[in-house]
């Protein structure tokens, strides 16, 4: 039973190892392309397109206005004026904010409309801006009307019911907000799945990708694995090695992985930022000391809000993080390939016209293809499996030991 059970243990570890390979390329991908910002643009586009069709046209370059306003972006690079030529397109998508509230969402759509008034043929807009703020939600307002229409009915000497539905009518009013908070929320849910469907797609890429690039044949690794007790008991022991790897590129609580909601992991922010200080002492002497950031963006964030000097001097210095960042996710990528080198798996790479011929034997292909639809559930679900393995491997070897 041990032999069963430490074969499969070996298993999960190597596409527990792959996997969280993958999570990484996702987590640069996310970094360097700005998806969380893009999505939220998209958002904004959707909500405004929703509650007035007229605004249509016109939802892209007001979503964009709006979330490159330095108040609600605090991105770094929001005040700059041109987008450059080399890295134009990533610097567009750097500019918009990641993050966003229902008030500041009212308030910077108010300004907005305020500067489109002030220009030469931008009123029309203006005013559809203005319509979609001034329109409240028609349930609450039914609510509150009713609450007042009762109210009117009552006695001058019933004090008490006329304190309770005083006190409604406040509740009431309240509640009667526009349409853009009761639109808000259903909109940032939708925006949230189109990030995380994004990634999926992203993820199942490379784990094609990578299954075909570093012949990962899920029925002769299991073979061999069933075959070589050394390589089986490398594996199984450096699986500790492997969860603690998982434990930083994944966001772990309470002993279940989820993918790091905010794209980078702290812990890997924390050590780009070191690394920033260590190259531009003097640039960023009055940092203060190290601290965890939720995500990429709220690091830039801090940066922009803590560092000394001019704009060129702040985007220069958010330009290197940026690198410092994918330079320890690289980091973290090899150090895990090693970590599996080490157990006595390595990642081959197709080098040669004969091993690509066999990529497609019928054989092979299928467990590739095999490979690729388990690499594509996700270094947190084979995270959680390896835990529990790990867990019942004390009991199945006492059990063992017992009956031998």
């Amino acid at each position: 039973m041990l032999h069963y059970l430490d074969t499969i243990i070996a298993f999960v570890v190597i596409l527990l190892g792959v996997s969280l390979l993958i999570t990484i390329l996702n987590q640069m991908i996310s970094a360097l392309l700005g998806y969380r910002g893009t999505n939220l643009l998209w958002g904004i586009r959707t909500l405004l397109s929703s509650i007035e069709p007229g605004l249509t046209q016109e939802a892209e370059k007001i979503a964009t206005d709006l979330l490159r306003k330095p108040m609600i972006s605090h991105s770094i690079f929001s005040k700059l004026t041109r987008d450059g030529s080399l890295l134009g397109w990533l610097t567009k998508r750097w500019k918009l904010a990641t993050a966003i509230t229902p008030q500041e969402l009212v308030h910077g759509l108010s300004n907005v409309a305020r500067t489109m008034a002030a220009t030469s043929g931008g009123k029309p807009t203006a005013d559809l801006i203005n319509g979609v703020l001034a329109q409240v939600d028609p349930e609450a307002n039914r609510n509150a009307k009713m609450v007042l229409e009762t109210l009117q009915k009552l006695s001058p000497n019933t004090a008490i019911q006329m304190d309770k539905f005083i006190q409604e009518l406040v509740t009431a009013n309240q509640g009667s907000i526009g349409k853009v908070e009761v639109y808000f929320d259903a909109v940032m849910k939708r925006t949230s799945h189109r990030f995380t469907t994004q990634m999926r797609i992203w993820t199942i890429v490379f784990a094609v990708l990578l299954a075909f690039w570093a012949q990962l044949d899920s029925i002769e690794i299991f073979n061999r694995l069933w075959t070589s007790p050394e390589l089986r008991a490398s594996l199984v022991s450096d699986r500790e090695t492997i969860l603690r790897e998982a434990s930083v590129v994944l966001s772990v609580q309470s002993g279940t992985a989820q993918v790091a909601s905010h794209g980078v992991p702290p812990q890997i922010l924390r050590e780009a930022m070191k690394d920033l200080k260590a190259i531009e002492k003097e640039a960023t002497a009055g940092l203060g000391d190290d601290r965890d950031f939720a995500g990429l963006d709220e690091a830039l964030n801090w940066l922009h809000e803590n560092l000394k000097g001019d704009e060129a001097l702040k985007k220069k210095l958010a330009d290197e993080y940026r690198k410092f960042v994918l330079a320890q996710l690289s980091a973290k990528a090899d150090k895990i390939q090693q970590d599996l080198a080490k157990s006595g798996f390595q990642l081959q790479v197709v080098t040669s016209r004969e091993a690509f011929k066999k990529l497609f034997e019928e054989t092979r292909l299928f467990g590739i293809l095999a490979t690729a639809a388990l690499l594509s559930l996700g270094a947190p679900f084979w995270f959680n499996v390896l835990s529990s393995l790990s867990n019942l491997r004390p009991l199945v070897a006492n059990s063992a030991t017992k009956r031998s």
